[in-house]
């Protein structure tokens, strides 16, 4: 194989390299539109979502608050689960409040309020001194 020989080949290789990193970077470019695209598309998705979901919400709400003591059968279950999350809600505030006068028996570590004098867990007698932030009392 002669220079001239070598150097057509070797030419005719770089253009094939060349066309060939060409069309891949032209791929990989589009790919990388179409992802780029693609996630703007899915954020609006998402936040079309969001917005039918907070109408909707927000439709419940304003329809329990009009109709709510209706008695309308293909709502009824909804209102009974409204009430019952209601009365779950009330029940969490008034074991809240509770924590706030309660205290932690220093033997078995669970939780007593301050008007009782023997841990109703394990029978310890307590000395109530500082709400939950002091945990350290005293057995007799």
């Amino acid at each position: 194989m002669d220079t001239n020989e070598l150097k057509s080949k070797l030419t005719a290789f770089g253009a094939n390299v060349r066309d060939s990193a060409g069309k891949l970077t032209k791929s990989a470019a589009e790919t990388s539109r179409k992802a780029g695209e693609r996630i703007r598309i899915q954020n609006r998705l998402h936040k079309a979502e969001n917005q039918l979901q907070a109408a909707q919400l927000a439709l419940g709400r304003r329809y329990e608050e009009l109709y709510g003591n209706r008695n309308d059968p293909d709502l009824a279950q909804y209102i009974a689960d409204i009430a019952n999350a209601r009365a779950q809600i009330a029940a969490a505030h008034a074991e809240l409040t509770s924590l706030d006068q309660a205290f932690v028996c220093q033997k078995c570590h669970q939780f007593v309020t301050e008007n009782q004098k023997f841990c109703p867990h394990c029978g310890t007698e307590l000395f109530h001194r500082d709400p939950i932030v002091d945990t350290d009392y005293q057995e007799l």
